[in-house]
C-alpha cells in the first residue's frame, strides 16, 4: 500500500519538513554551501518540489510553482522511493542503477548537500512519526 493518497497530503507532510531545515540555524548554512539547486519529482502520487541553495536562506517550493523554475539537478522517483530516502532506507546508488531514481544533471552538485541531508534523517524520522506516518 502507498503511504500517500494525494499530492494535497504529500505536499503537507513534505513542504513543512523542507522548510523547517532550511530555516533551520545549524543545517542552514550547509544547505548554502551546497550552492545548487534542485527539483525533485514525485510519483504516486504526483507532485513537484524545488529546493533552491543558490540563495540565503534557500527557498523551497512546489506544485506549479516549483515545475517552471530552472533546477542544476532533477530527481524523479515515486513518493514511496523519497519517504523511504528520508528515513534513511533507500540505497541510492543503488535505486539509480535500477532506474527507481532518476537523476538529470550534475550528481556531484547533490552530493555538496549531503552534510546537510544526512542530519535530517533522524529528523524526519520524529517529523513522520509525529503525523502518524510509517517509519518501520
Amino acid at each position: 500500500m502507498a503511504e500517500f493518497e494525494s499530492a494535497a497530503q504529500l505536499q503537507d507532510l513534505v513542504t513543512p519538513f523542507l522548510q523547517g531545515l532550511v530555516a533551520d540555524p545549524e543545517l542552514r548554512p550547509k544547505f548554502v554551501a551546497g550552492n545548487t539547486s534542485f527539483q525533485v519529482q514525485y510519483t504516486d502520487p504526483d507532485e513537484v518540489f524545488m529546493l533552491d541553495c543558490t540563495v540565503d536562506p534557500p527557498v523551497v517550493s512546489h506544485g506549479q510553482e516549483a515545475s517552471g523554475q530552472d533546477a542544476e539537478v532533477r530527481l524523479t522517483m515515486s513518493a514511496d522511493d523519497a519517504h523511504r530516502f528520508w528515513l534513511g532506507k533507500l540505497n541510492v546508488p543503488m535505486a539509480i542503477a535500477r532506474r527507481k531514481v532518476k537523476v538529470e544533471g550534475q550528481v556531484s552538485k547533490l552530493l555538496k548537500l549531503l552534510p546537510a541531508i544526512t542530519p535530517a534523517f533522524d529528523r524526519y524520522r520524529d517529523y513522520v512519526g509525529d503525523r502518524g506516518y510509517s517509519i518501520g
